[in-house]
């Protein structure tokens, strides 16, 4: 049984995340599980393939919370943020965000498009990549 939003509780779809976003909550399902890795902090970072009705993303948890997290799994992030890793976009809690599994395998989702695998570029690497297309420089 699904657990139902808080009054006034808004879910942002996928599609309408953006770099630096924060404090925004989204329901979604757990696709992909990869190996967890450790940083040079000895930190342990989880990723998932994460899905909802408006396609994929790559979502990290911080932690050992990461490791009861499975395929399958439906998870509400309160508190989500969004941030670029290497140009690509990501999902995570928020520092103080937290997640809850509130479901198991009945949700409807896309895998296309995966919004993990669409480069961001600034307005001046844009305007740069534009010129040399055209090879002359526009104003």
């Amino acid at each position: 049984m699904a657990v139902p939003l808080r009054p006034g509780q808004q879910l942002t779809s996928l599609a309408k995340l953006r770099p630096s976003m924060r404090g925004f909550d989204c329901e979604v399902i757990v696709l992909e599980t990869a190996m967890p890795t450790t940083t040079s902090q000895g930190l342990t970072i989880h990723t998932f393939l994460v899905a909802d009705q408006s396609g994929s993303i790559l979502m990290n948890i911080w932690g050992t919370e990461g490791k009861y997290i499975h395929n399958g799994n439906i998870i509400r992030i309160e508190g989500g943020e969004a941030k670029l890793f290497r140009g690509f976009l990501q999902l995570t809690p928020a520092k103080f965000g937290k997640f809850k599994r509130v479901g198991e395998e009945t949700m409807l989702y896309r895998e296309q498009p995966n919004f993990s695998g669409i480069k961001w570029v600034t307005e001046e690497e844009s305007r740069e990549m534009a010129q040399a297309e055209d090879g002359k420089v526009k104003l």
